[in-house]
């Protein structure tokens, strides 16, 4: 008989394991773990925020306040301006409890909404503003967060796909790293609709305190690029809010299916034009 050398059938000291078949099974489970993990938060968020009523952020929030070189004193005209401006909108969202507004001495051309009823509006914004009608519609916006719950439904997502990531692999870890994209590209998608309701709602409530909605693009219009048929697509669709070119389109489509006329704007106040 002659003798043939092979490995035996069994044998305790020889793996049979498919390393990259395991971690490729292992990635994906971890992957759609992720992702409906993911989706039920974002139900029990929106649930949960329908039990915190204004008063309670209020309290829960009261604490916060901008504070540093950056925040301007609250004798400042201009903040003053803007708390006027707040309040005499709110009534045409139905928003009854108060708001505060904090002017930021920044070049950034943003405003936003935070919990506690605070609405923070960089210097840069009025320098892309050229009307009072301009300036509220973007006030309007953040009064449409307020009154959708955007800033506690977005914080809450945040805090528990973060706290989700960390505990699966590890605050830092390269697995957490790799899979922030992942969960941006969902944030990033929520966060467009949600801006899209705030601009349909902001037009609503310029319509209601003008009797029209002039003004309502030029804010996008400012922060739009030079050639507005070559805007970049691809921007449009990771960007946490949409591109201003396309925001200019809804709105002059929401405009025109809700028949708001369009009518010369008004000058911007006083104490926001350059000396």
């Amino acid at each position: 008989m002659e003798y043939k050398p092979a490995l035996p059938r069994k044998n305790d000291n020889v793996s049979h394991d498919r390393p990259v078949r395991e971690f490729i099974l292992l990635f994906s489970g971890i992957t759609l773990f992720l992702l409906a993990l993911f989706w039920v938060s974002g139900l029990l968020v929106d649930r949960a925020v329908n039990y915190i009523s204004p008063e309670m952020e209020g309290k829960i929030f009261s604490a916060f306040s901008p504070s540093g070189k950056e925040a301007v004193r609250d004798s400042d005209p201009q903040q003053a301006e803007l708390q006027s401006m707040v309040k005499a909108l709110s009534p045409c969202i139905h928003i009854t409890y108060p708001l505060r507004v904090y002017l930021i001495d920044s070049r950034t051309a943003n405003a936003m909404a935070l919990p506690g009823g605070r609405i923070l509006v960089f210097k840069g914004l009025l320098d892309k503003v050229k009307s009072e009608n301009g300036l509220a519609f973007v006030l309007a916006h953040e009064l449409a967060h307020f009154k959708n719950r955007d800033h506690l439904r977005g914080m809450g997502r945040g805090i528990l796909i973060t706290a989700a990531a960390a505990l699966i692999t590890g605050a830092g870890s390269d697995l957490t790293r790799f899979f922030t994209p992942a969960v941006n590209l969902n944030t990033a998608h929520y966060s467009q609709t949600r801006e899209g309701l705030a601009d349909e709602k902001a037009l609503e409530v310029l319509d209601c305190f003008y009797g029209h909605v002039g003004g309502a693009s030029e804010f996008f219009n400012a922060m739009a690029p030079g050639d507005k048929e070559k805007y970049n697509l691809i921007g449009h669709y990771f960007s946490s809010h949409p591109e201003a070119v396309e925001r200019i389109k809804n709105l002059q489509e929401l405009a025109d299916e809700s028949g708001f006329p369009v009518q010369a704007v008004k000058p911007l106040p006083g104490v926001f034009k350059k000396k």
